[in-house]
């Protein structure tokens, strides 16, 4: 008898298999049958895991923001908020920019969500915790005394915009120097809150 892997090694294996199954045929033409076979299981096997293709793409998502998640982490963790919102700044663009699968995938999800209400929820409380972990570094920055008193929703959404926006310029426009870019964005959203 083969033994059982452990369920959240199960659960990546299926999300991954479904990432790639997604990416290959679109998300209409993705069945569960498809994924189960692409994850090397039975479909009803899968439907141990999962209670439809929404919430495999779900937990794919889940998966790859784990990483966004990590370098929030990490930019809490540096000395200084400056450096810490650099660091959460570069290292944010350069994880889409080398992961160009999770980067499609990220924009195939988000097409879906426009055509799939239901799903709209995951969204707006991934789209929450972003602002948040955005809005309490730049608060942080401000009690530290690192920052001026300024609007740090205005700061947080504005930041979260302009990274998000930058991404597909700099997938679409190969001039665009990671360098110069970041260079840009301190100028834009750190110098002129800086004490």
């Amino acid at each position: 008898m083969v033994p059982r892997k452990p369920r959240e090694e199960r659960i990546n294996e299926i999300t991954q298999a479904a990432i790639d199954v997604f990416l290959e045929k679109g998300y209409e033409n993705t069945t569960m049958d498809a994924i189960a076979r692409r994850a090397g299981m039975s479909k009803g096997g899968l439907y141990h895991y999962f209670s439809s293709k929404d919430m495999v793409l779900i937990s794919a998502n889940d998966k790859i923001s784990e990483k966004v998640e990590d370098l929030m982490k990490a930019a809490l963790e540096c000395d200084s908020v400056r450096e810490g919102i650099l660091y959460y700044i570069e290292n944010y663009i350069c994880y889409w920019l080398e992961h160009p699968r999770e980067t499609a995938f990220l924009f195939l999800s988000i097409a879906k969500i426009l055509e799939k209400p239901e799903l709209l929820t995951y969204y707006q409380e991934y789209t929450a915790d972003y602002r948040s972990f955005l809005e309490a570094i730049f608060t942080r920055g401000v009690e530290m005394g690192e920052f001026k008193p300024h609007p740090v929703r205005t700061s947080a959404l504005t930041l979260m915009a302009a990274l998000d926006g930058i991404l597909s310029y700099m997938i679409f426009d190969n001039t665009l120097n990671l360098e110069e870019v970041l260079q840009d964005f301190e100028e834009k959203f750190i110098k002129p809150i800086e004490k």
